[in-house]
């Protein structure tokens, strides 16, 4: 154990003590764009002003249109360029929930890949109102001139983050894949946002979602974002402005599992020799 000397675990809590002088910022960001996709075979349905959002399967299934998928966006310019992205979460307002549904429904968000739109279109409920001109439908990225390369929205195949989910109430989602989205946004990549995706296994997984044009704007969904301003060498961990032994030190401090630190340059869960190599590559002493 790198601890077991006592020359060791003083030296170690003193770098300890000097990479927490990193100031890391949190920022709360609500959606600047969203929309809901209901399942149809003309792609006519969206709400892009609508109070609220939908997504997973209702309990009937007139013409076996029962999907619902939403989709929203979240405008990250406020984090400076050159930040690293130490954490990101997506808080979501359940607004109204089915009969006797069934309870922890896995939600999750897949980010999307392509640039999709929000018309004027306010549906009061899930079956859809008549999509308006840049409406997003289970068809079209902008209605009526513009699709989806796949029905129902184009997006990642792996999940950014999920949810489970029950009745009414406050959920956040969670996931490394939303912080590594955020960050390839703040790097330069396009922003699509990311589609939300209910369990449809079976009737009733559909919630009712607050929306960002709801009433109540503590509701509306809201990006958390934790964030370390700078452009230095990613591995210069303590912020002196090189990469040296002090690293090396608070790298071998968070040794082994480590979700979201970052000593884990690689963004794999876990502080190893990958992570190491890394370091050593931006060494200047």
């Amino acid at each position: 154990m790198i601890t077991s000397n006592p020359s060791n675990a003083i030296f170690l809590s003193t770098l300890l003590l000097a990479g927490a002088s990193v100031h890391a910022d949190k920022l709360s960001i609500v959606a600047d764009q969203d929309n809901t996709m209901f399942q149809s075979p003309t792609g006519t349905l969206a709400s892009g002003r609508g109070a609220t959002l939908y997504a997973g399967r209702i309990n009937f299934e007139p013409n076996g249109n029962w999907q619902r998928r939403a989709l929203v966006r979240f405008d990250v310019s406020g984090i400076p360029e050159g930040s690293k992205v130490v954490s990101a979460s997506v808080r979501i307002q359940v607004t109204r929930t089915p009969p006797q549904p069934p309870l922890g429904v896995p939600f999750e968000l897949f980010r999307c890949d392509a640039a999709w739109g929000e018309g004027d279109s306010s549906s009061g409920g899930g079956m859809g109102a008549p999509a308006r001109s840049g409406d997003a439908t289970w068809l079209h990225t902008s209605y009526p001139t513009d699709f989806w390369a796949t029905p129902g929205g184009d997006f990642e195949a792996a999940a950014s983050g999920s949810v489970l989910i029950d009745t009414n109430g406050s959920y956040t989602f969670t996931g490394d894949g939303l912080a590594a989205d955020v960050q390839g946004w703040v790097d330069g990549e396009a922003n699509h946002g990311w589609v939300m995706v209910a369990d449809v296994s079976e009737p009733r997984t559909v919630r009712q979602i607050a929306s960002r044009e709801n009433p109540n704007a503590s509701s509306h969904p809201t990006l958390i974002v934790v964030f370390e301003e700078g452009g230095g060498p990613a591995a210069d961990f303590n912020g002196d402005g090189a990469v040296n032994g002090a690293d090396v030190g608070l790298l071998l401090a968070a040794w082994g599992p480590c979700d979201g630190c970052p000593e884990d340059l690689n963004d794999d869960g876990v502080v190893n020799g990958a992570d190491l190599g890394l370091l050593l590559s931006e060494w200047t002493g």
